[in-house]
């Protein structure tokens, strides 16, 4: 397998539109560059990003992210009054709902408190580059928002993913992200800054983008008082959140 210190040294050199290159693997010493014949782009031009692109009879989806892919505070209700939300140690979120269906086999790598700008990207291309996954649902930067990482910082971050999505022939879906509030309220413009940037690489790389961020501010004008969010804790779903966002993702990978 190629780790993720090995990937670094060809993330550089795939297209920064990386819909135009493919990377193809000959070992772990050795890659060559191509032009469109990425299993990713005959997938997407069929419709939909939720398909079996590895030919393995299964489609396997990678649910990827922090502690919102993962699922905390999930199992709360709406109205709830919450200061702090705590790990249950059982994921569940949006991975859960999409794999209720029966369809698709979900895995829930998401982790509490991750950035992308820390671990996130080496994370990824550790779990990603030589395995059976057709499709990966990205959504992370609530904790980049935190440490006040800016879009010139986050937005190549991002399309480095998207290369090593591409070069592994695996389909991708982004999500934008949930929109923080309440106590939380001062991180509001670093994560619709970084949704704004994940609709722009979405359309640069012809990929589906999840639009989280846009169904949460349409149903809640007013976030303070949200009803898909814990108040005031205001950074996680509650369970009505988390049943809205799997209507979203469902509907990205059903094209």
């Amino acid at each position: 397998m190629v780790t993720g210190i090995y990937l670094r040294s060809y993330w550089d050199r795939a297209s920064s539109f990386g819909g135009f290159f493919c990377i193809v693997f000959l070992s772990n010493l050795a890659v060559i560059t191509g032009t469109l014949s990425c299993a990713v782009e005959s997938a997407f031009a069929q419709g939909g990003a939720g398909q079996d692109v590895t030919g393995d009879g299964q489609v396997n989806i990678l649910a990827f992210g922090d502690s919102i892919t993962y699922g905390v505070g999930d199992g709360t209700s709406s109205g709830s009054y919450v200061e702090s939300i705590e790990d249950s140690g059982d994921p569940r979120g949006y991975p859960l709902r999409l794999s209720s269906s029966g369809s698709w086999l979900v895995t829930n790598a998401g982790v509490p408190g991750e950035r992308l700008l820390n671990s996130g990207i080496e994370r990824f291309a550790d779990i990603v580059v030589g395995s059976d996954i057709d499709t990966i649902v990205f959504m992370m930067g609530t904790n980049d928002a935190i440490q006040r990482v800016s879009a010139s910082e986050y937005r190549p971050a991002v399309q480095r993913l998207i290369n090593v999505a591409r070069a592994e022939g695996k389909q991708m879906v982004l999500n934008t992200i949930v929109p923080p509030t309440a106590i939380n309220s001062s991180l509001l413009p670093y994560t619709n800054l970084y949704s704004t940037i994940l609709r722009d690489l979405g359309a640069i790389n012809d990929l589906p983008v999840a639009d989280v961020e846009l169904r949460f501010l349409t149903m809640c004008p007013d976030l303070s008082i949200c009803s898909l969010l814990n108040i005031p804790e205001g950074l996680h779903p509650n369970t009505a959140g988390y049943d809205v966002m799997v209507e979203v993702i469902r509907s990205a990978l059903n094209g």
